[in-house]
């Protein structure tokens, strides 16, 4: 038969900088979501500004009697921006979870998930909004 050895485990408790540190890790991850949002308020702003400093750059460099001639580029450029828009606002407004608070592990995932959908809406918005620059040149040379 074996004999059990027993082992003996010596701890010490947490320093004041370990639990400070604990404590600004776990406010950290609660405050991704808030992060996000203020990245979606700057974008907004942004994503409402460039269309109205399209439509004076292209009076300004066309003159009064111009027109510009409505075809598939511009309408795209518009549908672009209006849809980095709209994923931008989806990525505020917050989206319904079901957490139980009694597990800590739900409530962690609840504060990872929250950020990481708000941050692939942003990129997604980013990405439809540059696009749309990138068509908006197009209209402006061709």
């Amino acid at each position: 038969m074996r004999e059990t050895e027993e082992t003996v485990v010596t701890s010490k408790p947490l320093s004041t900088i370990d639990k400070k540190l604990k404590e600004k890790f776990a406010e950290d991850i609660a405050n991704q979501s808030s992060l996000m949002d203020e990245i979606g308020k700057l974008l907004i702003t942004v994503e409402l500004g460039t269309p109205a400093l399209y439509a004076t750059v292209l009076k300004l460099i066309s003159g009064d009697g111009a027109m510009l001639e409505s075809g598939f580029t511009l309408g795209l450029t518009f549908f672009l921006w209006f849809g980095a828009l709209v994923l931008t606002f989806l990525a505020i407004f917050p989206k319904p979870h079901r957490v139980d608070s009694s597990r800590l592990d739900e409530i962690e995932a609840f504060y990872n998930e929250s950020a990481k959908h708000k941050a692939r809406m942003l990129m997604w918005s980013m990405v439809l909004f540059f696009v749309g620059i990138g068509c908006s040149v197009w209209t402006i040379t061709v």
